[in-house]
């Protein structure tokens, strides 16, 4: 497996009560994705290196957001193109943010991304990925 550990938060008041999870089996990542809820439980990071992880974070109404970077400079967000311009307030990380429509995806296509990176370290090919934009200013 790819993935070397996990860490799920668990927001209790305003302190993360979560856990880390060193050489976690499938089932204890898919355990922790599912419970996810956009209220205590808002992000969970899939890691292999320092730098290379996939985190995947909300989960309130069914919307997940998924990003990937594998030299924790660049990073890839899952989305699909047939959603709307507007915008989406999710709780990722304990923290409320607004995401563009596009990056709020489903349980089950978070899953299949999820699993393609714990088994191979890869991005899932039938999804779509956007590489994210930085603007560095000289």
């Amino acid at each position: 497996m790819f993935v070397s550990n996990i860490t799920i938060e668990n927001w209790v008041d305003n302190k993360d009560e979560g856990d880390f999870i060193e050489n976690p089996s499938w089932q204890e990542i898919e355990t922790a994705i599912l419970e996810l809820n956009g209220k205590s439980k808002t992000l969970v990071t899939l890691g292999a290196d320092e730098e290379t992880y996939m985190s995947i974070g909300g989960g309130e109404e069914g919307k997940y957001i998924v990003n990937v970077t594998f030299d924790n400079i660049s990073f890839y967000n899952l989305v699909s193109f047939s959603k709307s311009e507007q915008i989406e307030t999710l709780i990722v990380g304990g923290q409320a943010g607004d995401y563009p429509a596009k990056m709020c995806v489903d349980l089950q296509t978070v899953l299949l991304a999820a699993k393609t990176f714990v088994e191979s370290g890869k991005l899932e090919k039938s999804v779509t990925w956007e590489e994210e934009k930085t603007f560095v200013t000289l």
